[in-house]
């Protein structure tokens, strides 16, 4: 009878292993390519998250062009309509030209000819003259209309240019500027398949590749050797509606070797992340191998466990395996089997716990996974059953521990969850769920904490944003912050003073004081742009200076700043701050290269909060309208706009 039940129960146990086995290497297959598909999706998602990056860097340089063209072609007309006399004077054009620091300058009359500026070769050109010169000819209809016009080949040269153009206040004719768009030509290079490309890595039998649509040539990939190749050299029709539905799977040969590529079309661009199967299935054979040893293995144990049941001297040890399983299956990871009742049960106890050890070594494979892959992200999971934190291996070092502190961490659950709960005590100001991880002074980790409890398990999530938050606070730093002075920019103060504007507790008293050089010209036409760059900075370090509880100081362009105090308690307490602020003007010098010594000398207009109310711009209209009346007097002082006049 135990023989039969042996030959019958082999038999079972053989069919079970082929039909495991068969069914293991089908998930097995199917893994890697989900695997592959996930891992492609984040790539072509990586793609596409640089493109719309690019994009919007590119349309907010634009935009701070478009505003910085249009304050300096109104400078030009402000100076043609009050000085006249430049307008048939070229050398006196150039000059305000590269005062402006543009690169063209060109005067137009009522009818659109073009009579005058700092170009002589572009005379007797109209608004009529080609395509691009059409651009403005509404203009001539509409003395409220100011054009910008987009990056264009000019119509005598064919070169990129970028021409704006205003009416001057007297209606009396047309000042138009040219800039050559180098930072947005070279801004817009960044968004070329090609450089995006460059900068990204890729493991080896991984390659990332993008094709037009419309000449089927691969216009971008990581791998140099397949420039040239096109969509029918991998197998691809450009020309299957198939293909430009979402995201698709393709098997594809590329250079003599199979892959598994995964690709999405956008704008006409197909992007695709192959690997070879070499690359995906690589794992596959050994584990394979592992798989038909433990079944063979599994087996032999269950055969001569289900023969010994026969005698009811293991009924005690079957229970003792039982109670051991249902421990480690609730979760207790910690628990260890230990039946002795005889060798085969000792054995058996020995081969839970390699499989419960086993299990543990699941998260070093999780971390294999991430670091492969090059994602900052740390998982853990623990549950109240056990002592130990299992977390996979770059938690460490995306907390800032040593090997010491990590080892003492993840042996004591109550003392990690501590840990975390410290750690989720320091949250960063600006960015939700990310928490600072570092001493005061020292390097700072920016990470994101997530946690998950359900049934007495807690799962959580961390990801290191280190890197994205400091790429995205240098980017504001150098958008917010002028490069010459080193204070805000016209649109950083804007957005600052809105915001203050909407907190009046804060602000209490405050003070506007719009101001510009008196003399800035005088040392740009001796002794040069150098000299007058020394100026401008001078002037900002004096406005940074100030005395006050808070303030704000900012270069509004070329020669204006404004600086805002508040936070006073009265306005005597900032007239305090503001006579040394004009003390310490009168004191500054500058030495010009040849020694002359130049006195600093500003003129400004000033308006009192809340005195006088309203939104940012109409607050500082009003102190830019009493500046330029001390500038028509008498420079180089400063007067308060008062409501009764």
């Amino acid at each position: 009878m135990k023989k039969a039940i042996t030959i019958r129960l082999c038999i079972v146990i053989a069919l079970s292993m082929i039909a495991t086995a068969v069914l293991s290497y089908y998930l097995q297959i199917k893994s890697a390519k989900e695997v592959m598909y996930s891992n492609a999706e984040l790539r072509i998602n990586q793609v596409k998250e640089i493109l719309e990056k690019n994009d919007a860097e590119i349309k907010q340089l634009n935009e701070n062009l478009e505003e910085d063209y249009f304050i300096r072609a109104k400078a030009a007309a402000y100076i043609v309509q009050n000085q006249p006399e430049v307008i048939g004077d070229l050398e006196e054009t150039r000059k305000i030209a590269s005062l402006l620091q543009v690169d063209e300058l060109h005067l137009f009359d009522t009818e659109g000819r073009l009579f005058a500026g700092s170009e002589p070769k572009y005379y007797n050109y109209t608004f009529e003259s080609g395509e691009q010169m059409s651009f403005f000819l509404p203009m001539l209809e509409d003395y409220s209309l100011q054009l910008c016009q987009e990056v264009t080949p000019n119509t005598a040269e064919s070169k990129l240019m970028q021409y704006i153009a205003v009416w001057r206040e007297d209606h009396k004719g047309i000042v138009q500027i040219g800039m050559e768009p180098i930072r947005l030509l070279e801004a817009m290079k960044k968004n070329e398949l090609s450089h995006i490309f460059d900068l990204m890595t890729t493991e080896e039998g991984i390659t990332i590749f993008a094709l037009d649509l419309e000449t089927g040539k691969v216009s971008g990939t990581t791998d140099k050797s397949m420039n040239g190749s096109s969509a029918a050299d991998f197998g691809l029709d450009i020309s299957s509606p198939h293909l430009r539905e979402g995201k698709q799977s393709w098997e594809i040969v590329i250079q003599g070797k199979k892959n598994f590529c995964v690709t999405e079309v956008m704008d006409n661009i197909l992007i695709g992340v192959s690997g070879t199967h070499e690359k995906i299935y690589r794992n596959v054979p050994d584990n394979m191998g592992l798989i038909i040893f433990s079944l063979c293995f599994l087996a032999l144990v269950v055969i001569f466990l289900i023969l010994k049941m026969l005698d009811q001297i293991i009924i005690q040890g079957i229970y003792g395996i039982i109670d051991g399983t249902k421990k480690i299956a609730a979760g207790d990871l910690d628990y260890r089997v230990e039946i002795k009742h005889t060798p085969e049960f000792a054995r058996l106890s020995s081969d839970l716990n390699h499989m419960v050890e086993s299990l543990l070594e699941t998260t070093g494979k999780l971390s294999l996974v991430f670091q492969n892959v090059d994602i900052p992200v740390a998982v853990y999971e623990y549950n109240q059953d056990m002592k130990r934190v299992l977390a996979t291996s770059k938690i460490g070092e995306i907390l800032m521990m040593t090997e010491e502190e990590l080892h003492s961490a993840l042996s004591d659950r109550k003392y990690f969850s501590e840990r975390i709960a410290e750690i989720c005590t320091r949250p960063d100001e600006l960015e939700k769920d990310v928490f600072l991880i570092g001493e005061e002074g020292g390097p700072v980790h920016y990470v994101k904490v997530k946690s998950y409890e359900e049934n007495g398990r807690t799962l959580g999530i961390i990801v290191d944003m280190t890197e994205e938050i400091t790429e995205k606070r240098r980017i504001e730093r150098e958008r917010d912050v002028d490069v010459l002075t080193a204070l805000f920019t016209r649109r950083a103060f804007f957005s600052r003073l809105d915001g203050l504007l909407k907190e009046p507790e804060r602000v209490k008293t405050a003070m506007l004081l719009m101001t510009d050089l008196d003399n800035l010209k005088y040392v740009n036409d001796n002794w040069g742009h150098e000299c007058g760059d020394e100026m401008l900075k001078a002037a900002a370090d004096l406005l940074m200076n100030c005395k006050g509880p808070e303030k704000l100081a900012a270069r509004l362009s070329g020669d204006e700043f404004v600086l805002f105090i508040y936070g006073a308690e009265s306005q005597t307490e900032i007239e305090g701050y503001l006579d040394e602020l004009y003390a310490r003007i009168q004191e500054t010098e500058l030495v010009m290269p040849d020694g002359e010594r130049v006195k600093m000398s500003l003129s400004g207009g000033c308006l009192y909060y809340p005195e006088c109310v309203g939104s940012s711009r109409e607050l500082l209209k009003i102190a830019d309208e009493t500046m330029y009346m001390v500038k028509k007097s008498t420079k180089g002082r400063f007067a308060r706009y008062r409501k009764d006049g």
